[in-house]
């Protein structure tokens, strides 16, 4: 059975974390590290949005300079993943005036965490 989320990150380009929100406790919070030294910084971003690192998947889309990265230890659905990052980012859009980037995320990092608990 597909399980939910264990985080979600948002990254800004160099890999810096904007928000982040562990749902579970099967990942560390050092995740992140893990995203940052295996994929961002070997530059094969483009290549495959679902990655296999040790025993997580992390699933990620790049909107304008935001990475959003999903972290699950165990079996998920990677559809229901992505449409929830794209739902996500629209919902955003509307609370936001219709940007999504680094700075309204800054701006603006109270209401996504409302939003995302």
């Amino acid at each position: 059975m597909p399980v939910a989320a264990s985080a979600i990150y948002f990254l800004n380009l160099r890999g810096d974390v904007l928000i982040n929100r562990l749902y579970r406790d099967d990942v560390g919070g050092n995740m992140v590290d893990a995203f940052r030294m295996h994929i961002m910084q070997t530059k094969e971003l483009g290549t495959c949005p679902v990655r296999q690192i040790g025993g997580c998947s992390f699933f990620y889309m790049r909107i304008s300079n935001v990475y959003v990265v999903i972290v699950v230890s165990s079996n998920a659905n990677v559809a229901c993943a992505f449409k929830f990052v794209v739902e996500a980012v629209s919902m955003f859009k509307s609370y936001f005036g219709g940007a999504f980037d680094e700075d309204a995320i800054r701006n603006n990092f109270v209401l996504i965490y409302e939003l995302l608990d």
